[in-house]
């Protein structure tokens, strides 16, 4: 006896499904971000998601611990198509160890925006004040849900700010990696 080809799901259901995903996906960066031990904590804000999303039981882990686990427990993915993965209402978390505290975000859902345009002090070189300037744009990109402990006014985002400003320069930048679950 043979078993008849059953149709697929629609596209318009898939669609569906990824607009429910990336709606999701908004809704918890939005909700990690006003989220109360994520206002100085990038590690809080980004764990906030994943246990919205990912795994429930998922625990708390410092911004270098959660990058050590998420380069061997997740996959690792280039920037764009992380951006594609985010649109689809995947998460996607980028970082960055260094010394005692490294940096997390989670890439936000939606169309890629210029970044800069935010202010921050800087002491001038030939005069040694300390002077007011405004980041340029270092291109456009993905946007991202970012807390800080700092004082970078690009750490902290709720997707109006792109993946680039939280590091804030070229060099920290290209040392930034993304990743996304695996699948079971």
């Amino acid at each position: 006896m043979s078993i008849p080809n059953l149709p697929s799901a629609p596209a318009s259901a898939n669609a569906d499904r990824e607009q429910q995903a990336r709606a999701a996906l908004k809704q918890a960066c939005d909700e990690a971000f006003a989220y109360g031990p994520a206002a100085k904590s990038c590690s809080h804000a980004v764990w906030y998601v994943i246990q919205k999303l990912v795994d429930a039981k998922a625990p708390l882990r410092t911004a270098n611990d959660l990058i050590a686990y998420m380069t061997t427990n997740w996959t690792s993915v280039a920037l764009e198509d992380g951006w594609n993965l985010a649109n689809k209402g995947v998460v996607v978390v980028g970082g960055k160890p260094e010394g005692d505290h490294g940096h997390v975000i989670v890439i936000y859902p939606g169309d890629k925006v210029a970044g800069g345009g935010y202010e921050y002090a800087v002491k001038n070189k030939i005069t040694g004040k300390m002077e007011t300037v405004t980041m340029r744009s270092h291109g456009i990109r993905p946007r991202c849900l970012s807390r800080t402990m700092g004082s970078w006014p690009g750490g902290t985002s709720k997707g109006d700010k792109n993946v680039f400003d939280p590091w804030g320069n070229d060099a920290a930048f290209v040392q930034v990696k993304f990743w996304t679950p695996k699948k079971p």
